[in-house]
């Protein structure tokens, strides 16, 4: 992997691209393999000296690495220290055959004592949506892969109708134990201290209408604009003072409230922007709560057997960022490969393995996405995202990440659905997640324990192109029962309303052992959080003849888990 920085000034620039950086990899014959860009925009460098970076790994074919120095517009730039750095050099993995692979969870280490759950950015509170599709398929969805962290988008300015909706969605979350981080697109572009006071002032009555108002005390954190927009995506990225008086307004009149909702800085989109958080770590500490940023693995394909340790090694670099000044560090967002591309006047924003043969694999990819975090230390995560956007929400723009779709009457489950659910169901907040090692480079393994049950729970994903015996060391005493629960790409079982599948066995924890056998290109998790005891019967059964069939009532269970009931209806013969 190479790292490409220079720092650039600009005066007079008037369109976009602007003066970036551009880091090519170039094959033998002159041709281009591989190509990463720093961020391109018409303000870069128009303030102040900025630093651009770009970084990728060295794709297959690559023979030599070319740093280009751009200005694609009217004006003048001028760049100033440019450097190239090979950050790591891939070593060769030896193929360990059938050897037994290790496993061991560190009980003495902690990478992250108050973790928060693996869960979702959600954007479904902004959408119409009928009482049925509410109740049988997306909360009912939610509530069987039970999150306990989302990202949830907001705007400052929505009326009071909108904000009760979208309350009522938060009553969801706060049910089901879900910790909320709240995040504004497009904040306004403020003209002076008046405007940016009247702002602060109406974002905190917002907060207090959630907070206070509705009783929704899982609205923990809050961050002024995504990514580091105003006006135009990631804007601000060239002028942080900017987005510093911004933070403090708010802060300030948070503060003044006693309203206890932290602030997220940056929130900044790449990687190669993070240097934005070591910004605001330096410069906004003492107004933030916790810092976050997002990550979409454009340069890694969903089968790259080298992306996990490339990713964990951001994540640590970040997140001892934010230790550095006794903070967490929130993955807001992350996903495979995005396509940016306007096909016939409308904007995909998809990921491009979606309706390809390479679609189950991206789980895979979301699962070390996962470990990595976890094993990094990072406090919580969303994937983007829970649901598609419905087909309406724009004639010129559609979104399609979700775990499930929503076109038309359509909400028919993807493969990441059942993988992923793994994670989030068995992977919730608060639990204490510990250092796991393996003496296989390519087998990587996360685990975390639930602070209220002390349950475990252990994911290990093999990318061996074999089965291999496991071998995991455990902090346990006597006879642990795991359930064992297996995602293979290659034999994903779907289900009409979304059930998950239920665990393939059994196994044991003796003396702290446990063995087993893992297969090839999966992901399995194993967890003692789960409950034998069947819920109470149903009682009160009455089945009524209407002018629109059968109608069965029941009374209602007083089992607190219950998460659904479900009729089936039985053909004769």
């Amino acid at each position: 992997e190479f790292t490409a920085v220079v720092w650039v000034r600009s005066e007079g620039v008037d369109q976009d691209p602007g003066a970036y950086l551009a880091l090519e990899f170039v094959a033998a014959d002159g041709s281009r393999a591989g190509i990463s860009h720093s961020r391109s925009a018409r303000d870069n460098g128009a303030n102040e000296w900025q630093r651009l970076e770009a970084s990728g790994p060295v794709p297959p074919g690559a023979s030599s690495v070319r740093m280009s120095l751009i200005l694609h517009a009217h004006g003048t730039a001028w760049f100033a220290g440019p450097s190239l750095t090979r950050v790591s050099r891939l070593e060769p993995w030896p193929d360990l055959g059938d050897r037994v692979r290790h496993v061991s969870v560190n009980p003495s280490k902690v990478v992250q004592a108050h973790f928060g759950g693996v869960g979702f950015h959600v954007f479904h509170h902004i959408f119409a949506a009928s009482d049925d599709d509410l109740n049988e398929v997306i909360y009912k969805r939610w509530r069987e892969m039970n999150p306990s962290f989302a990202r949830m988008n907001d705007m400052w300015d929505y009326d009071k109708t909108m904000m009760e909706r979208i309350a009522g969605h938060m009553a969801q979350l706060k049910a089901t134990g879900t910790e909320i981080y709240l995040t504004t697109w497009n904040p306004p572009d403020v003209k002076d201290d008046k405007e940016l006071d009247a702002w602060a002032h109406r974002v905190a009555d917002n907060l207090e209408f959630y907070v206070r108002t509705k009783g929704l005390t899982n609205l923990r954190n809050y961050c002024m604009t995504n990514e580091l927009s105003l006006g135009r995506w990631g804007s601000l990225v060239g002028d942080l003072p900017r987005f510093k008086k911004y933070h403090r307004a708010l802060y300030d009149e948070l503060k003044r409230r006693k309203l206890g909702v932290g602030l997220l800085a940056t929130d900044a989109s790449p990687v190669d922007y993070w240097h934005t958080i070591t910004w605001a770590a330096q410069n906004m500490d003492d107004i933030t709560a916790v810092y976050g940023g997002h990550e979409y693995f454009n340069n890694h394909p969903p089968d790259d057997e080298r992306f996990y340790p490339w990713w964990l090694r951001k994540l640590e670099e970040v997140v001892a960022v934010a230790r550095s000044r006794s903070k967490n560090f929130i993955l807001g967002e992350f996903g495979a490969r995005q396509d940016g591309r306007t096909v016939n006047g409308i904007q995909q924003d998809r990921c491009v393995y979606f309706e390809t043969p390479q679609e189950p694999l991206v789980t895979i990819q979301l699962a070390e996405a996962v470990i990595a975090a976890i094993n990094a230390g990072v406090y919580g995560m969303g994937y983007w995202t829970y649901m598609d956007f419905p087909d309406e929400y724009s004639p010129n723009y559609i979104n399609k990440w979700g775990t499930f779709r929503c076109s038309g009457a359509d909400r028919s489950t993807r493969a990441i659905y059942y993988g992923y659910a793994l994670l989030t169901r068995y992977f919730r907040g608060p639990s204490q997640a510990y250092a796991v090692s393996t003496d296989d480079p390519r087998v990587r393994a996360a685990a975390v324990q639930r602070w209220d049950s002390r349950a475990w729970s252990i994911a290990v994903v093999n990318r061996n192109g074999r089965d291999v015996a496991l071998r995991i060391g455990m902090p346990s005493a006597g006879t642990v029962k795991l359930r064992k629960y297996v995602y293979d790409p290659s034999n994903v079982k779907h289900h009409p309303y979304g059930d998950l599948p239920g665990p393939v066995a059994v196994v044991t924890v003796k003396q702290g052992r446990l063995e087993d056998r893992v297969l090839p290109g999966t992901l399995t998790v194993y967890t003692s959080a789960y409950d034998d005891t069947p819920p109470p019967a149903v009682t009160g059964m009455r089945v009524e003849q209407t002018t629109e069939g059968n109608r069965i009532t029941w009374q209602k269970s007083t089992a607190t888990d219950i998460c659904y009931y479900r009729v089936y209806r039985i053909a004769n013969g």
